[in-house]
């Protein structure tokens, strides 16, 4: 038996092409279909999740460097700018 498209097998039911029985076989294998393409989307969707929760990790370490970075440079710049006001107050008579 093989399986036909669920709107094939109402119409050939409901025109009295095929009987209750062939209906009722055709539709346990579309819910045995339906279930595999369920389970594969849900390993799917797990295998995303992992890598959307990687990323995240990725982008809040990214993140908290950045922040360092910024301090530090700040940092190194505020200072910079300290030591050339200091300078231009020596230069002055």
């Amino acid at each position: 038996m093989g399986t036909y498209d669920h709107k094939q097998v109402v119409s050939d039911y409901a025109n009295g092409r095929i009987t209750a029985e062939m209906a009722v076989g055709h539709s346990l294998q579309h819910i045995d279909k339906l279930y595999e393409v369920q389970t594969a989307a849900n390993l799917s969707r797990y295998e995303l999740r992992g890598k959307v929760d990687t990323l995240e990790n990725m982008v809040t370490a990214l993140q908290a460097e950045i922040a360092r970075l910024t301090a530090l440079v700040e940092k190194f710049l505020s200072k910079r700018k300290g030591e050339t006001s200091g300078k231009s107050k020596k230069d002055q008579p």
